[in-house]
């Protein structure tokens, strides 16, 4: 059962007729109407340092159907840019970090593929977190912007945020957790089913990419996108029951109006359209 305070932190009724429901109107989905009684308890609930602001409809939209708990598997693609790995970690942070979510634990997977088609990761100096480190630059930057550095390092340290690489995921227990794979569109159909079947109790998944950056499956620079896991399972998995879609547009790209400028120059060429 969701506890209340989970269900005030939202901000806004999921409609599922929870029985802790804060809102009047009860049970009615997107109200963000809350009891007066509720209202002055907001303050006491943890926080995460740094309040989402979504910053266009369809981040909105997508933390919307994190959020919704039907959805157990959420599929997104977007160019680089429209922010959908910083909405996926923040909504994974807000979950954990909050009291009654039932989810204890985040793992964030990202594929060992380096620009020109190799798997490097054994080929890489140092042991293995600086090499996965190398790998998830990203990914640090994005925790520390949320929560901080101090904060991040202590998860990191006693296993509240696990980051890893896709070759070391065998084994990983996946219940009470969240769990993003990054970079999806550089995994093989094999591998991604591998990961989804893992899909445990209490399991929040979400996998991610963006199909114009598949480094993986090029002959002579032309990308065979069939042949990515990401691409395979978009629309393997389309209508089945608690997978959910998400797919940005060049137009939600939040960068220097100058990179989408220069991506517009790419977009007959390179865009893929799920």
């Amino acid at each position: 059962m969701l506890s209340r305070e989970f269900l005030m932190e939202r901000n806004y009724c999921c409609g599922h007729g929870c029985k802790m429901c804060p809102y009047i109107p009860k049970h009615q989905k997107g109200n963000e109407n809350m009891t007066r009684k509720y209202k002055s308890q907001i303050g006491t609930i943890p926080k995460i340092v740094n309040d989402f602001q979504p910053k266009t409809d369809n981040q909105k939209l997508f933390f919307q159907k994190i959020s919704d708990f039907n959805n157990q598997l959420i599929l997104c693609h977007g160019i680089a840019g429209t922010g959908k790995t910083y909405v996926s970690i923040y909504k994974a942070l807000q979950d954990v970090l909050r009291r009654g979510t039932g989810y204890d634990k985040i793992i964030i997977i990202n594929p060992t593929v380096d620009v020109g088609n190799e798997d490097k990761l054994g080929y890489l100096p140092g042991e293995l977190q600086q090499k996965i480190q190398q790998y998830n630059e990203s990914t640090f930057t994005i925790l520390n912007k949320i929560i901080g550095k101090a904060r991040a390092n202590k998860m990191i340290q006693d296993d509240t945020i696990e980051i890893g690489v896709l070759n070391f995921l065998r084994g990983v227990n996946l219940e009470n957790c969240y769990v993003i794979l990054d970079e999806a569109q550089n995994v093989s159909p094999m591998q991604i089913k591998t990961i989804m079947t893992r899909i445990s109790q209490n399991c929040k998944m979400i996998i991610q990419g963006d199909m114009s950056q598949c480094d993986k499956y090029k002959t002579n620079g032309v990308t065979n996108y069939e042949k990515s896991g990401f691409y395979d399972v978009w629309f393997r998995l389309k209508g089945v029951e608690g997978v959910e879609h998400m797919a940005f547009n060049r137009e939600d790209c939040i960068r220097h109006p100058l990179v989408k400028r220069i991506l517009k120059t790419y977009e007959d060429e390179h865009e893929i359209t799920l």
